[in-house]
């Protein structure tokens, strides 16, 4: 017995009409006859849906693909916090994996020689994922030239996302217009917790290595090279081309002073940093006010979903102007496992998930009546009495390659003019100074892996202002250099110099 239990817009409805009609433009299940079975792994901040719930998911997409493409699919969910190591375990083991997602970490993989060179296989079994991603994106997915995963086609440009109670507001009269920082937020706070000191004014969730409350991913203007954003060694600040350690500079002390004040005025939940809750699963709760993320998509659609998917009135706003940086395209990007034997099928599957409306709905939303209702403006919600993590099939937060775009169905509450704003976010937004830059890792593995340790051990006391920045960011950042983070910078520098000379 398999166990499957291990963790935000429209296209112009001309591009969705092209992109559906194209999509499996081979039938390779009616030429051959012969079906290819493949383990497609992805992940969930939503409550995990059932065993017998991701089964019968799995059962009615195999009766597409083994039409359309002559493959069927082992549907593997995990929840992201897991997602990463399981994945990577499972490689090491010997156990089938074909398909997976580089969860903000793909350098990383590359480095480790997880994915497949792609290269040669895109333009006959991604035709339609060709089509759609953006030519400059594709630098992002390469090394050495060759590609080796594929950009996820959802509103990528992000923008720090500021959500909050819209009933807490409207009763306390908030001024959230006036919100224009997160330093902003200070004022908003001292009255949300006068007004209701059993309340967190703000909260984050589980990052994976520990709690996170968004203000060290709220620093304006950094580009984190490609690393993933949360845990970066080596970044460039706003108008320089110098490759610096961020929580050596004066901008990160700032913020982590910023929010140990918040904690010490009890703004913050106390054990945030230990959580191992999603911020999904805190809010709904139904004891927090505000959260901070990144998002892509317009402020309507993040709050439309989140308080589908939390049960409480939501309301959200953008902080300054969205950017693509190299990380995003690739940051839940899909690839090839380099240990499949499958390939090509895995690419066809890929390529189905791209264009294919009842594959995308199938695999966000579940079971259409049993997880979600159609309504008559083309969104879904819950049925009558469930909602968003009561059904078998908890949805709207599962990662696939195209989402959030128009091609599934959106959740209720969001506009097709919100999705298309994301969509056209993809291509007006500003690339970051060092778009299409891929850091080659190789020659500082051991280094990445050190500093990566010391940052999972002292980032979320910070972030999540539990710890005094005065005493505890001169040890993060001895720790930090005793590790290696000096060699990574030297080394991303000089790569980063030759890239900027060759363009």
């Amino acid at each position: 017995m398999k166990t499957k239990r291990i963790v935000t817009l429209l296209v112009c409805f001309a591009m969705i009409l092209g992109l559906f009609a194209g999509c499996g433009a081979k039938d390779s299940g009616s030429e051959t006859h012969e079906v290819e079975k493949i383990v497609y792994a992805t992940w969930t901040i939503n409550t995990l849906p059932s065993n017998e719930a991701i089964q019968s998911v799995e059962d009615e997409i195999n009766k597409i693909s083994r039409e359309k493409i002559g493959v069927e699919i082992d549907l593997q969910i995990y929840p992201v916090m897991e997602y990463s190591n399981k994945v990577a375990m499972d490689m090491q083991a010997g156990s089938q994996v074909d398909v997976f997602c580089a969860v903000q970490n793909f350098q990383a993989i590359l480095s480790q020689e997880m994915c497949a060179d792609i290269t040669d296989l895109l333009e006959e079994n991604c035709p339609d994922v060709m089509k759609l991603i953006p030519e400059d994106w594709w630098e992002c997915t390469k090394k050495d030239g060759r590609i080796y995963t594929i950009p996820v086609w959802m509103p990528t440009a992000l923008g720090l996302n500021v959500a909050w109670r819209e009933d807490i507001a409207k009763e306390l009269n908030l001024d959230m217009d006036s919100v224009k920082s997160v330093e902003d937020l200070t004022a908003i706070f001292e009255i949300v917790h006068e007004a209701h000191p059993e309340m967190y004014c703000l909260v984050g969730g589980n990052a994976g290595f520990g709690g996170w409350t968004g203000m060290t991913y709220a620093i304006a203007g950094v580009d984190a090279m490609g690393d993933n954003p949360l845990m970066p060694a080596g970044v460039l600040m706003p108008g320089s081309d110098k490759v610096v350690n961020l929580f050596e500079t004066e901008e990160y002390a700032k913020q982590m002073a910023l929010v140990h004040e918040w904690y010490e005025k009890g703004y913050i939940m106390k054990d945030l940093a230990t959580t191992t809750f999603t911020n999904i699963e805190i809010l709904a709760g139904g004891n927090a006010f505000c959260n901070i993320t990144g998002q892509g998509s317009a402020p309507e659609s993040v709050a439309a979903n989140a308080s589908a998917q939390t049960g409480v009135p939501l309301n959200s706003k953008l902080i300054g102007n969205s950017m693509i940086s190299t990380n995003l395209p690739v940051n839940q990007s899909w690839c090839v496992a380099s240990t499949s034997k499958h390939p090509q099928a895995a690419l066809k599957f890929i390529n189905l998930t791209y264009c294919n409306a009842e594959i995308a709905n199938l695999l966000q939303w579940g079971i259409e009546g049993r997880d979600y209702v159609v309504n008559a403006d083309g969104t879904v919600q819950p049925p009558e009495g469930f909602d968003a993590s009561s059904v078998p099939y908890p949805g709207g937060y599962i990662n696939m390659g195209n989402a959030y775009t128009g091609l599934e169905y959106t959740a209720a509450g969001t506009t097709k003019e919100s999705v298309a704003w994301g969509v056209a976010q993809n291509t007006a937004a500003d690339r970051s100074v060092s778009f299409g830059f891929v850091f080659d890792s190789s020659k500082v593995v051991n280094q990445y892996a050190a500093v990566n340790n010391v940052i999972m051990q002292y980032y979320s006391a910070l972030d999540c202002g539990s710890a005094d920045p005065d005493t505890e960011i001169p040890k993060f950042v001895q720790a930090l250099k005793d590790a290696g983070i000096d060699d990574i910078i030297a080394e991303k520098q000089a790569q980063y110099d030759a890239w900027r000379a060759a363009r």
